[in-house]
């Protein structure tokens, strides 16, 4: 998550320089492709057997995926 908050920064600054500039597109591209990667693991139902979680298994990944998307939030609110 730190890594993807320095990008989220950095795009930010690149933007601020030069709106439409490669280094922006190139760190909005970025980040765009990590956050579509996170939400794609986080919807995935299935462990990492291929099984399909179930009951208490499932009940805390649910949890984890909250917090995970918490996290997410912050970085946001923090970077605008």
């Amino acid at each position: 998550m730190e890594h993807l908050k320095q990008t989220l920064q950095k795009a930010k600054e690149a933007h601020e320089k030069e709106p439409m500039s490669r280094t922006a597109y190139s760190y909005d591209s970025w980040a765009l492709g990590t956050i579509k990667g996170m939400v794609s693991f986080w919807a995935d139902e299935n462990d990492f057997r291929g099984n399909k979680m179930k009951g208490h298994q499932l009940v805390q990944w649910k949890k984890e995926v909250f917090d995970r998307i918490k996290d997410l939030d912050k970085i946001f609110k923090e970077v605008k």
